[in-house]
């Protein structure tokens, strides 16, 4: 527990709700609506759940797709018994039988919980599975007798780009599944002497226009789900996560914990008196004042802590893999921080940022609600007992451990 405290360092001054919005319009060319454009281009600057449910929609899809052709392909052996000549046409019913064969056990690879990196996997092995029998059965179509190649075959990689339209793929990761579909399509030219052939460049040039509308489908859905995960999800005062996700991110925290990873801290902050600043400056004022925490909070905590706003004027960090010390320790850097900070009222006045903390570590085995109570009860300790102070707090008999 620690009492008030007057740091050393001076008072630092945010930017002005004016200085941000000049700022932002000075960046404006970056931005598409409300989004950026590093936002389809890679997944980098998404958060850890909108990647897993990202993850989520795109496993939905792709169950659908290999099972439906786990079904599909060897129906179409009638097809080719009529339309192929019969010396192909036993050798194009091996290769359907293997597709099937290679698609079911992915497809029932998604009907597990799959972290994000496994559903790029598997899509990634499909996609080499269907490739894979593009080559095998155009090259088969092309041995022996000369027949017209089937549009089912000739046409397969022109499909398979058409498809990835269905997911909401970024940007970099739709060029690269483009890309190798194109690889495979150019070395079976190679292999077959026709690759400076007319054909050859007519289906490279569809090739070009297809992959563009393709990413531009991707980077549509992406946009909307974005889009849509964020209005659902994040604060819009502040811009974190709201409490429904923080309750999501701790079972998940509480999963890791399960399987031997060292356990989270929790810190729970509530700005000292903020109603008298909303009575006295106003709720526009106020909306200032959190923004500004909501900034301190995020420079001061590492890129994989979860910090979130919990209600009102009260947030929540989540501290992966942490100690108590070290989490007393952030809990009071951040204390310290909002001190030497203030915020500027429309009259010029300065506000001082005061905040208190609660400060507490998940116990395996305990309901997160447990938890929860724990650092609450802290909170309410160093709001009763003098404001601007970090309290923790742990169950009897707590080892630490």
């Amino acid at each position: 527990m620690s009492t008030e405290k007057q740091p050393m360092k001076e008072r630092r001054k945010f930017p002005t709700a004016t200085e941000n919005t000049t700022r932002n319009q000075s960046q404006s060319f970056l931005l598409m609506g409300r989004f950026k454009l590093y936002d389809i281009l890679s997944a980098g600057q998404h958060s850890g759940d909108f990647i897993e449910t990202r993850a989520e929609y795109i496993l939905v899809r792709l169950r659908f797709m290999t099972f439906f052709y786990v079904i599909a392909v060897p129906l179409w052996t009638p097809i080719d018994y009529l339309l192929v000549n019969q010396e192909h046409f036993a050798d194009l019913t091996i290769l359907k039988l293997l597709l099937s064969a290679a698609l079911l056990p992915l497809g029932l690879l998604t009907l597990r919980r799959l972290t994000n990196i496994q559903v790029h996997v598997v899509f990634l092995l499909t996609i080499l599975a269907a490739g894979m029998f593009y080559f095998a059965s155009m090259w088969v179509l092309n041995q022996g007798a000369t027949e017209v190649s089937l549009a089912g075959y000739k046409f397969m990689p022109l499909m398979m780009v058409a498809m990835l339209g269905v997911f909401p793929f970024t940007v970099a990761w739709g060029v690269i599944l483009i890309a190798l579909i194109m690889i495979v399509y150019l070395g079976l030219q190679v292999a077959l002497g026709q690759l400076m052939t007319l054909d050859t460049l007519n289906m490279l040039w569809i090739f070009f226009i297809l992959g563009g509308i393709s990413l531009w489908i991707q980077a549509s859905q992406l946009l909307m789900l974005l889009k849509l995960y964020r209005e659902s999800t994040q604060d819009p005062l502040t811009g974190m996560i709201n409490r429904r996700v923080l309750m999501k991110r701790l079972v998940t925290e509480i999963e890791q914990v399960s399987k031997g990873v060292p356990s989270f801290c929790i810190l729970m902050f509530d700005l000292d008196r903020f109603k008298r600043i909303n009575d006295k400056y106003g709720h526009l004022t106020g909306d200032e004042v959190l923004k500004t925490t909501a900034t301190i909070l995020q420079q001061e905590l590492r890129g994989n802590d979860i910090v979130a706003r919990f209600g009102g004027e009260e947030f929540v960090a989540v501290l992966p893999r942490t100690s108590l010390n070290l989490a007393i320790d952030v809990a009071e850097r951040i204390r310290e921080s909002c001190y030497v900070t203030k915020a500027t009222a429309p009259n010029g006045d300065e506000i001082p940022l005061r905040t208190s903390v609660g400060v507490t570590r998940y116990e395996a085995g305990e309901a997160i609600e447990v938890t929860l109570n724990r650092v609450d009860e802290a909170l309410y300790q160093a709001k009763e007992t003098g404001r601007n102070k970090v309290v923790h707090r742990q169950s009897e008999g707590y080892s630490g451990k």
